[in-house]
């Protein structure tokens, strides 16, 4: 049989290191310039995105690409819609009616393709 809840600490609690609000001040203060620093923040090359789409793709795979994210996000905007009343809902389903009119774009532009 396992324990839910982990033993007690073996020491008294009055053993325990004191924590006063301006060590605790400190610390945090400390901990902040660690991640702040300059030398330690990532660094994010300009130009480059995490989604970019390779530049091998030719125009009639980019656009089928496109017209299937579109429809997944005109899916998910209708189903958050529905659980939504008043403002929001309005503003979910014109969201859903964007996405809608620029699926019928790209697809109007992969009919127009001419195929090899």
């Amino acid at each position: 049989m396992s324990k839910i809840t982990p033993d007690p600490p073996l020491f008294p609690l009055q053993d325990a290191a004191p924590c006063d609000s301006q060590s605790l001040d400190r610390a945090a203060a400390e901990r902040a310039l660690r991640y702040y620093r300059l030398d330690l923040k990532p660094t994010w090359h300009t130009g480059t995105h995490p989604y970019a789409a390779p530049s091998s793709v030719n125009l009639e795979a980019a656009l089928a690409q496109a017209s299937d994210l579109l429809r997944c996000a005109g899916a998910s905007a209708s189903e958050a819609g529905n659980g939504l009343s008043g403002h929001t809902r309005h503003l979910v389903l014109s969201v859903l009616h964007l996405v809608e009119l620029a699926r019928e774009h790209v697809d109007k532009s992969l009919d127009g393709l001419t195929t090899h």
